[in-house]
């Protein structure tokens, strides 16, 4: 079970990700599958580039959306699971010290909706084929006898 302490980082050998217009696009590097998160799950996203946990990334879901914290720590904890079961982060350990919340309330986020992980598979073998970062292969090559 993942405490709400445990530190998240996105694992950045192997996740391509940029937020464009409120989207965020990650692509798995090693799996060739890409997701995307708009909204909430975007902003969880942005804050999970810099490490957080499920407690930070709650507070500051619930400051940035004024939702009640109880809603936010929830829908926070089922995509941080997601995203871990997916391989898109990984957990490291317990921080060393206090980490506050880093909502941007000057920045209008629109409505809140529960955050999604919205999972496409059609691109997989192109990049099975040719990896959009060449300098990370996927396989190595077999010598040829």
């Amino acid at each position: 079970m993942l405490s709400g302490h445990t530190l998240l980082k996105v694992k950045p050998d192997e996740i391509a990700a940029k937020i464009i217009e409120g989207e965020a696009i990650l692509i798995n590097l090693s799996t060739g599958m890409y997701y995307s998160m708009t909204g909430a799950a975007a902003f969880i996203w942005s804050q999970l580039t810099q490490e957080s946990t499920v407690d930070r990334l709650s507070q500051a879901v619930a400051g940035q959306y004024g939702i009640e914290h109880v809603q936010a720590h929830g829908d926070v904890e089922r995509l941080v699971g997601e995203l871990l079961d997916e391989g898109l982060i990984v957990s490291s350990g317990d921080p060393s010290g206090p980490m506050t919340p880093e909502a941007n309330p000057s920045s209008a986020p629109g409505a809140y909706v529960v955050p999604r992980l919205v999972k496409y598979d059609d691109m997989a073998d192109m990049f099975a084929l040719d990896p959009p970062l060449p300098e990370l292969p996927l396989v190595p090559e077999r010598k040829r006898a």
